[in-house]
């Protein structure tokens, strides 16, 4: 059996293959192969077997830079039983085999973006390669979905299982009154293709639980929280951080907004900063308000997340907290220095290691998302 894998030969085998970037965050940041999963640091078999069974696949294909770190990798894991392969010639070879991605009218579409050395054609064709998910189609959501999708993300999937309702329309710009009743997700995704026809919406027409969550996140390269309820927040955290997707959470009420992104390990997540579902009940945005401009602003900063992630350009925040104040006007970056080592998912000892396992954590009051 070949251990070696063509840039060519990828589309008829990756059905069941996870593709490991062994390169580093930067260089992945700054293009990757699509649905490719960063895993820079050392990895044991054991790890390897917990890695393969997290994300339902039964083979790994290995990629660096030129091929030769990917080999030893794969060979390494072929003697232990697993069924490894290695791209060869690494991402340089894939980036040369790799077919012209945009079409004229997309260059001309994108071509306001395309200007913009931080982005360039390249970046447009990470954007076309990427797959992004929002759970949540209301008021964060519908901000985000539009920029997302004007900006030729060509894979676009919307996790909600909500109908909209007349209370909605003040800040949910994706749907029309005559729509009231309907589905979200549906509704979303009959207006997005009308926006752009180039980019590819997928619908779960569901709300998230522990039962369906993984399954939903695993094939996206990045997942922008739109939701309201703080239960399903941590919900979306704890997932992200255990399959190791990049995500970016937001929250809004009344005038005020925050957003943090997180996207490795190393860093803080949402859980560190905030730890647990308070026992006291907190509202949510039916029960104290909001400003529908706030909901834009908002969601507009999560879509430029997900942005600058797939383009590799910029600076997230990542170990920080955007706060903007509307009655003010003012915003500020809140550090987070340092992760909170009893983290119930991310802490030097872990708690949550399946969050089908930790259901009553997530149990809601109520559904619902911004």
């Amino acid at each position: 059996m070949d251990i070696e894998v063509r840039a060519s030969e990828l589309d008829d085998k990756k059905a069941d293959m996870l593709i490991l970037d062994v390169r580093g965050e930067i260089a992945y940041r700054h293009g990757h192969l699509p649905g490719a999963v960063l895993q820079s640091g050392e990895i044991s078999v054991v790890e390897m077997n917990d890695l393969l069974q997290e994300y339902g696949k039964r083979k790994v294909l290995f990629y660096c830079n030129v091929g030769e770190k990917s080999m030893e990798l794969a060979g390494e894991m072929r003697n232990a039983g697993i069924e490894a392969y290695s791209l060869k010639g690494g991402f340089r070879a894939w980036l040369l085999e790799a077919p012209e991605l945009l079409s004229a009218e997309e260059a001309e579409r994108y071509s306001r973006q395309i200007l913009l050395p931080e982005i360039g054609k390249s970046g447009q064709e990470k954007l076309k390669n990427a797959k992004v998910l929002v759970i949540g189609a209301g008021a964060l959501g519908s901000a985000a979905l539009t920029y997302l999708a004007l900006a030729g993300v060509g894979t676009i999937g919307i996790a909600d299982g909500d109908r909209l309702e007349l209370s909605n329309m003040h800040r949910q710009i994706l749907y029309k009154t005559d729509s009231i009743g309907r589905n979200k997700a549906l509704l979303a995704k009959k207006r997005l293709e009308v926006m752009n026809p180039d980019v590819r919406i997928i619908m779960h027409d569901y709300f998230v639980t522990p039962d369906n969550i993984m399954e939903c996140i695993q094939d996206y390269d990045f997942i922008v929280d739109g939701t309201d309820r703080i239960e399903t927040k941590f919900l979306i955290n704890d997932a992200c951080v255990l399959l190791r997707k990049a995500f970016c959470h937001a929250g809004i009420l009344r005038f005020e907004g925050q957003v943090m992104t997180w996207t490795r390990p190393e860093h803080a997540c949402y859980r560190c900063v905030f730890e647990d579902v308070p026992e006291e009940y907190i509202p949510n945005c039916s029960e104290a308000g909001i400003v529908g401009a706030v909901a834009g602003v908002i969601g507009s900063v999560q879509a430029l997340e997900a942005i600058k992630y797939i383009t590799g350009t910029g600076e997230l925040l990542v170990g920080k907290i955007f706060t903007f104040d509307a009655l003010t006007m003012k915003s500020r970056i809140v550090p987070v220095s340092e992760k909170n080592k009893a983290c119930k998912v991310c802490g030097t000892q872990p708690s949550i290691v399946d969050v089908r396992q930790a259901e009553e954590l997530y149990r809601l009051r109520g559904c619902g998302n911004e």
